[in-house]
């Protein structure tokens, strides 16, 4: 799981290779960009499946998704995505969405049953978080919007971006 690698495309040599090459020693069956990372330039899509084994799959992002959708949807060729592999479920959201068009992607994703192992769900931003819901960047829901729909069907959720990273909620001590 890769995100915010935008930092790391403009020191090709020394960040993205470098990655890459740390990356590739695990021999990936699939690597996973959570945006924040150029996905709307075509140039650093065609880089980043060139220099990564696996398979490449993708979750945008707000500014790749709202201020450069049309560039973004080119490059990647989807927003949402479900992946029914032999063994496992991937759900890859675009949360920039309301709640209920997020509902309604996980519900029709979600409504064809999978037993053969689990299903994970990965997600630039969270899609939930009581202490803080707001709208446009780093968007989230109240849980009890989201949860009832993944309750008992989602296994796993990764996200790449919250505000928790910054600890946003916590007093300065000063």
């Amino acid at each position: 799981l890769l995100w915010h690698l935008y930092p790391l495309i403009n020191n090709h040599e020394n960040g993205l290779l470098k990655l890459a090459e740390k990356v590739n020693s695990h021999n990936p069956d699939y690597v996973f960009i959570l945006g924040d990372s150029k996905l709307d330039k075509k140039n650093i899509v065609q880089k980043i499946e060139k220099i990564f084994k696996g398979k490449i799959l993708y979750s945008p992002a707000y500014n790749e998704s709202n201020k450069e959708r049309t560039n973004y949807k080119e490059n990647v060729g989807y927003f949402n995505k479900l992946i029914d592999e032999k063994d496992i479920r991937f759900i890859l959201l675009d949360s920039n969405k309301n709640a209920s068009e997020i509902k309604k992607i996980l519900k029709s994703y979600l409504k064809k049953k999978f037993t053969k192992g689990p299903t994970v769900l990965m997600t630039h931003q969270r899609i939930w978080d009581d202490t803080l819901i707001r709208e446009g960047h780093d968007k989230n829901f109240y849980f009890e919007e989201i949860y009832p729909i993944i309750k008992n069907e989602v296994n796993f959720i990764f996200a790449g971006n919250g505000k928790r990273q910054y600890f946003r909620d916590i007093k300065d001590a000063c």
